[in-house]
């Protein structure tokens, strides 16, 4: 049976995904930058904490920008430090798990212990991220290298983190796509997708269709499109929809909100637990993720989970679990005029979605694609497998910074 680690600073998409796997193997470690009693139960098997950093750095994001250090400074600040920790702390393993930008030292500990390396993206590659991002910021006169940690020095590391995974664990076909196109075979590459905690993200027993509430989930950022769901909205000019948004509003989206004029009025409820956020979905009439770039997006399978249709633009990765006007629709990212014919669409449906949307076919995915790989005795991953050369992730970079 494989014995898996998993390491990250937040719970994020790993989290759960170690709580799963837990329930079909107990050797399971969790190294985590998130203090214990922010971490939901049941605990995996053990649980590692290295979190004073990390409250550090979200108790500093409460102060004035003026104040502090900059979002970059302190989440480079704080990931570099939990990945120096973690690669001295590395128990001994047959797969451990890390995030980009936080897998260089873990990985050259584990290289030491024989331990296999899996870079677990929690979206798209970084470069593929600026190549979309890059003129969206332009756009509203923001310079993504000072509003980002992706300058040049977390490439590099990148491509270093890139260079010792042995497999690279992605949750759509999207992102398989974009490394691909980075020149990391195919063969290294898992795809598991994401899943919905069932405890709080679950259907209504039955659902009023009365009135069509538009649901927003998500941190309000240029990356999510919103500039496109604004216009969608004014495109459809219907004062009887409502659009409910659940999560932080940050200043680089506020040029594209103060510019809405439509006539379906805006609700701001700011961050909220997950237990509110599955009330609001089991409430609402539709889910909208118009995202430019995601490599998943959690909160479609919560959605779904909940009930609600998802319409997402086909840069999001959960467009591999929403089947075309049965369960949602997706569009053509960045067409105001699709995405309102999307939400016509289903305004005049009266449907609820049903379906298995959990954790738990995911963790069965990667438990065997992990144990399936265990069973290749007496050799290395990377005598199995090709890896991207030196010069391929170079030519990257390079791509990237043009």
């Amino acid at each position: 049976m494989p014995n898996l680690g998993f390491s990250a600073t937040n719970p994020c998409h790993l989290y759960p995904l170690a709580q799963a796997v837990s329930e079909i193997e107990r050797s399971i470690t969790y190294y985590s930058g998130y203090p214990l009693w922010r971490l939901g139960r049941p605990f995996p098997n053990q649980v590692r904490v290295h979190s004073l950093r990390t409250v550090v750095t979200y108790g500093l994001l409460r102060v004035p920008a003026r104040w502090r250090p900059s979002n970059r400074s302190l989440f480079l600040w704080q990931d570099r430090n939990f990945d120096q920790w973690v690669g001295n702390n590395l128990d001994s393993h047959d797969f451990v798990h890390a995030v980009p930008g936080q897998a260089l030292h873990t990985f050259n500990s584990a290289r030491d212990k024989n331990i296999r390396t899996v870079l677990n993206h929690a979206t798209g590659p970084s470069r593929h991220w600026i190549q979309v991002m890059q003129q969206e910021y332009q756009r509203v006169g923001l310079q993504l290298e000072k509003e980002t940690v992706y300058g040049e020095s977390y490439l590099e590391r990148e491509s270093r983190e890139y260079e010792l995974a042995d497999i690279h664990c992605v949750a759509s076909s999207i992102v398989e796509d974009q490394l691909a196109d980075l020149g990391v075979p195919r063969e290294k590459i898992w795809i598991v997708p994401y899943g919905a905690d069932p405890t709080i993200f679950f259907p209504p027993p039955k659902k009023e269709f009365s009135k069509f509430n538009i649901l927003f989930a998500g941190q309000i950022v240029l990356r999510k499109g919103i500039s496109t769901l604004l216009d969608a909205l004014s495109r459809a000019d219907n004062a009887h929809w409502s659009v409910d948004f659940y999560g932080s509003v940050s200043g680089e989206a506020s040029q594209d909100l103060a510019r809405y004029h439509g006539k379906s009025p805006l609700r701001f409820h700011g961050a909220v637990s997950q237990q509110e956020l599955a009330e609001a979905m089991r409430r609402s009439s539709v889910l909208v993720l118009p995202s430019l770039e995601e490599g998943f997006g959690l909160v479609v399978a919560q959605a779904l989970a909940c009930g609600a249709p998802c319409i997402v633009s086909d840069s999001v990765g959960a467009q591999d679990i929403v089947r075309h006007r049965e369960t949602g629709s997706v569009f053509h990212t960045r067409d105001a005029s699709e995405l309102a014919e999307e939400l016509g669409y289903w305004a005049t449906q009266r449907r609820l979605i049903s379906g298995d949307y959990t954790w738990r076919e995911p963790a069965r995915l990667l438990f065997n694609l992990s144990a399936n790989l265990m069973s290749w005795k007496s050799k290395t991953v990377a005598e199995h497998l090709p890896v991207a050369t030196d010069q391929t992730m170079e030519s990257s970079m390079e791509q990237a910074r043009e």
